[in-house]
C-alpha cells in the first residue's frame, strides 16, 4: 500500500467524522492561530514604535534624571534628588565637538483652552534648535526665534491634530488661547507626522519657548537652573558612539559622581529606544508562545485521545488487512499520517483564522499587520511534529494487534 493510498484512506476516514474531525483539532487550530498573531503584534507594535523613534530626530538623544535603565529606579546620591541643569547643558555645549544641536526642556501637562473648546495635552518649553533635534517642519506660520526666547514672549506652535480639536476649522495662527489661564497667541502649526498606536501623539503637543514654560510652568521642587531634560543632536553619525561616552564623562564629572558609582541620569537615543522595543515585542511573544503552547498541548493530547478511539472503533477492520497481508510497519504508517493530517489541517486553518485576526486587529488597532514566512513554515512543522509525537502511541498499538483477535472483536 503505497503513502498516496494511505493518504487518500486517511482523509477519507477525515471526512466521514467530519465534525468529530473538527472537535478535535480546535486545540491546534486555536494553538497555531495564536501563534501567527502574537508574532504579529510584537513586530507590529516595534515596528510602530521603530517609526516613532524616528519621529524623535535621527542621532537624536535624550538626558533625564535618574538612573532608569540600570536598575528601574531613580539613583539617590546621599539623599539628594537627582536633577539635570543648565550646568549640564552648557558642558556638553563646550566640551563635545559632535554635538550639532542642544536645548534644555521642560514639560508640562495642562489645560489648554479656546473659546468654550478645552483639551488636556502635553506643553513643551525648549530652545528653537528642537525643531532641528526632532526633525520637524512648520506646516503654517512660523516657529518662536531668539527674540521670544529671550523676551519671554507667550508664543506657542501647535501640532496638527492639537490645533484641529482646539479651532474645529478655524484658522489658528495669531489666535490667542490659554494654558492654565495664562495668554499664548499661536505662532504656527506643525506638520503632520505618522504616530504608533500609543497614548502619546506628537501631533497633539505645543512647544513654547522655554524661558516662558519656565516662568510660568516650572515646578515648586526645582530650583532655577533645574530643567526637566536635555535634548541633543549629534552631527556625525559614525562618531556616536563616541559622542555618547563623551556626554556620559562630562555628565560624571558635573555630577561629582565617583568612579565605580552608577549615573544619576539617563542618557535615550534612538538605539537604546530600539532595544527596549524590541526586547518589549520578544517579551510579548514568549507569553503567547506559551500560551499558544498550551493550546497545542491540550489539541495534541486531544489527537491522541481520538486516535486511541479510532483504532478501537476499526479493529477488525486492522484485523482484515493484517489478515490479507497488511504489515505492521504499513498499519502503523496508516495512523501515523491521519494523525498527521489531522494535525496539518488544523494548522492550515489555525493559519487562515490568525491571519483573519491579524487583519482585524490591523484595521481597530491601526498596528501594521505583520505577516512573516517563517512562522507560517514553523507553525505548520510544529503541527506536524505534534502529529507524529501524539499519534506515534495508537498507531504503534494498531500495529501490534494480534490479527485472529482483531478479526472476532465485537
Amino acid at each position: 500500500m503505497t503513502t498516496l493510498i494511505l493518504l487518500k484512506t486517511s482523509l477519507a476516514v477525515i471526512y466521514r467524522h467530519a465534525a468529530r474531525s473538527v472537535l478535535t483539532i480546535l486545540g491546534i487550530m486555536i494553538g497555531i492561530a495564536s501563534i501567527i498573531v502574537t508574532f504579529s503584534i510584537g513586530r507590529g507594535a516595534e515596528q510602530r514604535i521603530r517609526s516613532q523613534i524616528m519621529a524623535l530626530g535621527e542621532n537624536s538623544l535624550y538626558i533625564i534624571p535618574g538612573n532608569v535603565i540600570e536598575r528601574g529606579h531613580v539613583r539617590s546620591n546621599l539623599g539628594k534628588k537627582p536633577k539635570v541643569t543648565m550646568q549640564d547643558l552648557y558642558a556638553i555645549q563646550e566640551q563635545i565637538e559632535s554635538v550639532a544641536y542642544i536645548s534644555p526642556g521642560y514639560e508640562v501637562m495642562e489645560s489648554i483652552t479656546y473659546g468654550s473648546v478645552t483639551a488636556q495635552e502635553r506643553i513643551m518649553g525648549s530652545d528653537i534648535t528642537m525643531l532641528q533635534i526632532q526633525g520637524k517642519t512648520v506646516a503654517r506660520g512660523d516657529f518662536f526665534n531668539d527674540y521670544h526666547i529671550q523676551e519671554r514672549v507667550n508664543v506657542v506652535v501647535l501640532g496638527d491634530v492639537l490645533a484641529k480639536n482646539l479651532f474645529k476649522g478655524e484658522e489658528p495662527l495669531g489666535k490667542t488661547i490659554h494654558i492654565k489661564k495664562v495668554p499664548f497667541t499661536v505662532l504656527g502649526v506643525l506638520a503632520h507626522e505618522d504616530n504608533y498606536w500609543g497614548t502619546q501623539d506628537p501631533n497633539k503637543q505645543g512647544f513654547m519657548p522655554y524661558t516662558v514654560a519656565k516662568k510660568y510652568f516650572k515646578k515648586s521642587t526645582k530650583g532655577d537652573q533645574d530643567v526637566d531634560f536635555i535634548a541633543a543632536k549629534l552631527g556625525d553619525e559614525k562618531s556616536k558612539g563616541e559622542g555618547l561616552r563623551k556626554i556620559t564623562r562630562a555628565l560624571r564629572h558635573t555630577h561629582h559622581i565617583k568612579p565605580g558609582d552608577e549615573d544619576d541620569f539617563t542618557i535615550f537615543d534612538q538605539q537604546s529606544i530600539a532595544t527596549s522595543a524590541e526586547t518589549a515585542s520578544q517579551i510579548i511573544q514568549l507569553f503567547g508562545l506559551i500560551a499558544a503552547s498550551i493550546s497545542l498541548l491540550v489539541g495534541g493530547i486531544g489527537i491522541m485521545n481520538i486516535m486511541l478511539v479510532s483504532v478501537q472503533e476499526r479493529t477488525r477492520e486492522i484485523g482484515v488487512r493484517l489478515a490479507l497481508g497488511a504489515t505492521q510497519s504499513t498499519i502503523q504508517a496508516q495512523f501515523l499520517i491521519e494523525s498527521v493530517s489531522l494535525c496539518v489541517l488544523g494548522g492550515i486553518i489555525g493559519i487562515l483564522v490568525g491571519l483573519g485576526l491579524n487583519f482585524l486587529l490591523g484595521a481597530l488597532t491601526n498596528l501594521p499587520g505583520v505577516v512573516e514566512i517563517m512562522p507560517l513554515l514553523g507553525a505548520l512543522v510544529v503541527t506536524m511534529l505534534i502529529g507524529i509525537s501524539f499519534g506515534y502511541y495508537p498507531a504503534r498499538k494498531a500495529s501490534l494487534l494480534d490479527p485472529v483477535k482483531a478479526l472476532y472483536y465485537v
